[in-house]
């Protein structure tokens, strides 16, 4: 965790500790209205607003060119934000694991020689047609899969519409069916 040293000495002339001193006063200046404001927005937790804000100046301090973010509130604000959301993506992916082996029921303990070796197959054919889509294509499986990202919120990461984010997902789910389905004709 980044923590702040009450009453601790700031004098300190090397240029590693000066870079401390700063972030540690960036921190001092900033920390309790980031907690307050992902308190607002998100509760009191999980995951706890105190380690997302922690988390954000974490990676605040790791970047090279801290100095040359104009604002920084507005990045630790939403280095914040996306580390809570990052966990509640990674919770929704844990949820859906768990209800897709409880629908499952007793046959998944039922993992015979065969079932693991077509299940290998499967997911060789599903491999290749993922790597031989386009990549706008892939792209968009792979965040919503994969990352458990939503098509509003693949559309803002890559600049364009819902609807195209849709239709190219939509694409994507039928190019891997269409390979399971050649397959399967092919045996």
């Amino acid at each position: 965790m980044f923590r702040v040293t009450p009453g601790s000495d700031h004098t300190a002339s090397a240029p590693g500790e000066r870079d401390t001193n700063e972030i540690e006063a960036l921190y001092r200046r900033y920390s309790v209205a980031i907690r307050h404001y992902l308190e607002r927005h998100f509760g009191k937790g999980p995951p706890d607003p105190e380690d997302a804000m922690h988390a954000a100046f974490e990676r605040f301090a790791r970047l090279e060119s801290w100095r040359e973010i104009v604002d920084p509130i507005a990045f630790l604000r939403r280095s914040a934000r996306n580390f809570i959301l990052d966990h509640h993506r990674a919770q929704k992916i844990r949820r859906a694991h768990v209800q897709s082996v409880e629908k499952l029921g007793p046959e998944a303990d039922d993992l015979t020689a065969e079932r693991v070796l077509l299940a290998k197959e499967r997911l060789a054919i599903i491999d290749h047609a993922i790597r031989s889509m386009d990549e706008r294509r892939r792209n968009v499986l792979i965040m919503n899969r994969i990352h458990g990202m939503n098509c509003a919120e693949i559309a803002r990461s890559l600049g364009c519409s819902p609807t195209l984010v849709k239709m190219r997902l939509a694409e994507a789910i039928a190019l891997c069916q269409r390979a399971l389905h050649a397959a399967e004709g092919a045996e």
